[in-house]
């Protein structure tokens, strides 16, 4: 069996992972919506600036590769917190009118 190389788990989380909590995120509670904000967004910053860390230790990313830039990092998991957040206020919304 062999090992996934450090850029490959970097370029997953932004890929699959990222992408995959907008699936069904209408339907979310809020509890969810809050553990992924407060728990699992900041934990994957830090493993995905820590892979783009080791990237470049290994030499798998050249020094201008954006798939290791550590604000490019920062900037995805901003965007990623506030889309998360805009479409849990879409379906309040849309919650709330729908009972009126």
């Amino acid at each position: 069996m062999g090992t996934v190389s450090t850029r490959k788990r970097l370029e997953t989380i932004e890929r699959d992972v990222l992408s995959s909590m907008f699936v069904g995120v209408l339907s979310k509670d809020d509890a969810w919506l809050e553990h992924t904000l407060k728990d699992t967004l900041p934990a994957l910053e830090v493993r995905a600036l820590h892979l783009a860390g080791e990237c470049r230790e290994n030499r798998e990313c050249a020094g201008d590769d954006p798939q290791c830039d550590e604000a490019r990092i920062r900037d995805l998991f901003a965007k990623t917190r506030e889309k998360l957040q805009e479409e849990h206020l879409a379906r309040e919304s849309r919650s709330r009118f729908h009972h009126l």
